[in-house]
């Protein structure tokens, strides 16, 4: 939007036209918000350039900037996609946990009712799935959203594309600041559907600007990702890179593309505060489409931001953090194939005279005759020199550098370090080997995942209208139970506690260690034993050792009861057999058998 953008003839030339005639006070509502929008977007500018570079690196696109002759190598050890990826999978491992806990003695009931409610309604609604996409985002942008809304009767979690979203300029986290826009690209027939006034909205051309992993048809390279020879003959070796760019969309600003769905346009919807209340706006144009008070009290958004920072709102991506690492190896590893391939095939010296010559044209075939009219007239090739030893070590170096920087490290990927069998000893290399991703997991824990949570909760009971079906697992853990939870019996008002370390994988082989120690101690029979091994530990398996312990300990004080009072030999030698066993925690002593 130009910065002499004049609203009145705007608005003047709409009424003539188009029959739209907003009021004084609509027009100054669009103005403010227009205004609004203008300076986050300034704000937001400088990121933008840096976000379309991590997509390039995520791909593998380390060289475009460069702006490589043909024959030149581009070898790409991706560590910046692998890194990434190896960090999401950790991060999304499992489910994160957060518990809600009552904040009065008189709330015990209410926040078990309230934690069943929110459980269920996220695993209903696939929160996991929006969950996973945010914390995407934020490692390959610095930031990751969700929006947290109500709609069609039961909460709804969105994942905005990150160039859609805009803040106010001040701001530093969500919860300081005074506005956040969203500019999302809609069709124009869902914005006539969607709102009244839709009918005076016209098309605009492309938004591929809000829109993620865009790229021009004509940036692509054929050449790209291949190892060429010095003469410029490609060998077909490539790098690996990935093209997989979205394409750009239809040229919407021709004519004949307004028959899809009638063109598309910038729907912009901004939720800001007037005083203390909370209001809704949204337009598309010059036009205004909604002013309402929000359903909400506070803006109905989580943030992930990755290497947060308490004085800025935008996050660092980690292709920023290990870029220079990255494409230092890629240039290495291909000045390395540059060199061989040039010892392979060096630079030709020959007389003019000899070139001119069909018959004596340059070429690396093998056995190539070249004829010459004396022994004045000669061909002979460059002193290629020494291939330089140094290229590979270097290279490995740079990606232990990168290693350590990111904070995934050979244990963290899967590979074991020489001499280290134990699986205890391996589960405590991987936890000191994640500390900085734990560091992420904790950040996007009691940040994001936390106001999830709350802002579920205040859902459930302010928005909802009808009962709520609750799924949980039955007591017995065979299988479901439901029950029906009315809207206003849920207390919003509850503390919450996000569980470190909830998110993270956790070793099978560790698991099935202490598993075993538990069936040798008595605590879990073969049945619990499968179930723990199974799957993740709950409050439910936890609950059952604890009663079998109780009975265990009755069981003793039964048996030195009956030793103490009975007078039948065979009852006083079963009670002592058990209280053996009990006191071993289910080991029978090797130097004593039961009788037979």
């Amino acid at each position: 939007m130009p910065d002499n953008y004049d609203q009145a003839s705007d608005v003047k030339d709409i009424k003539s036209k188009d029959l739209y005639s907003p009021s004084k006070e609509e027009i100054k509502t669009h103005k403010m918000l227009v205004k609004m929008f203008d300076s986050a977007k300034k704000a937001k500018a400088h990121k933008i350039k840096r976000w379309r570079r991590n997509e390039e690196l995520y791909n593998g696109d380390f060289f475009k900037p460069f702006n490589l002759p043909k024959y030149k190598s581009r070898i790409v050890a991706n560590t910046i996609h692998s890194t990434l990826e190896t960090i999401y999978s950790i991060l999304t491992d499992r489910f994160p946990k957060v518990d809600i806990m009552p904040k009065r003695e008189d709330q015990i009931k209410s926040a078990r009712i309230a934690q069943d409610a929110v459980d269920s309604e996220l695993e209903k609604r696939k929160a996991s799935t929006s969950i996973n996409m945010m914390k995407r985002d934020g490692l390959l942008y610095g930031n990751g959203f969700i929006k947290v809304v109500y709609n069609n009767g039961s909460a709804s979690y969105v994942v905005p594309d990150v160039y859609t979203v805009f803040f106010d300029p001040l701001a530093t986290k969500i919860k300081n600041a005074k506005y956040v826009t969203f500019a999302t690209p809609t069709y124009m027939k869902d914005i006539r559907d969607m709102f009244e006034n839709g009918k005076y909205v016209k098309a605009e051309g492309s938004l591929d600007e809000y829109r993620s992993f865009i790229r021009d048809k004509g940036d692509a390279d054929d050449s790209i990702g291949q190892v060429t020879t010095a003469s410029g003959g490609g060998t077909g070796v490539s790098s690996g890179m990935r093209t997989d760019y979205v394409s750009k969309s239809p040229a919407y600003d021709q004519e004949e593309s307004k028959d899809v769905f009638g063109g598309q346009v910038l729907l912009k919807e901004c939720w800001h505060w007037e005083g203390d209340k909370l209001m809704l706006s949204s337009w598309a144009g010059k036009v205004l489409l909604q002013h309402i008070e929000a359903p909400y009290d506070e803006i109905p958004l989580v943030m992930f931001q990755n290497y947060a920072d308490a004085h800025h709102i935008w996050g660092k991506g980690e292709p920023e953090i290990i870029e220079s690492l990255a494409v230092g190896t890629a240039i290495l590893l291909s000045q390395g194939i540059d060199n061989i391939i040039y010892h392979g095939n060096p630079a030709m010296v020959m007389s003019k005279s000899l070139a001119k010559e069909v018959g004596n044209r340059p070429s690396d075939k093998p056995g190539k005759i070249y004829y010459t009219n004396g022994p004045h007239e000669q061909i002979s090739r460059l002193d290629a020199g020494n291939i330089s030893q140094s290229t590979l070590p270097m290279s490995q170096t740079l990606m232990q550098m990168t290693d350590t920087v990111s904070g995934v490290h050979d244990i963290t990927q899967g590979r074991n370090p020489s001499g280290v069998t134990a699986s205890r000893a391996i589960q405590q290399l991987q936890e000191a080997s994640q500390q900085v991703i734990r560091a992420k997991e904790r950040e996007v824990g009691t940040d994001a995942v936390l106001d999830l949570y709350k802002q579920t909760l205040k859902l459930l009971n302010r928005n909802y209208e009808e009962a709520i079906n609750v799924r949980k697992f039955s007591q017995d853990g065979a299988g479901y139970e439901f029950e029906q939870v009315m809207p206003y019996d849920i207390d919003p008002d509850m503390d919450f506690k996000y569980v470190p370390g909830s998110s993270l994988p956790e070793s099978r082989a560790s698991r099935m260690d202490q598993a075993m120690d538990l069936l040798q101690m008595g605590l879990l029979d073969p049945e619990k034993f499968w179930r723990w091994t199974q799957k993740d530990i709950s409050q439910e398996i936890l609950d059952e050792i604890l009663e079998q312990k109780k009975m265990m300990m009755q069981q003793m004080q039964q048996d030195m009861q009956t030793m103490q009072q009975s007078t039948d030999p065979a009852e006083i030698e079963n009670a002592q057999l058990r209280l053996r066993e009990g006191m071993g925690y289910g080991q029978q002593p090797e130097e004593e058998q039961p009788p037979k």
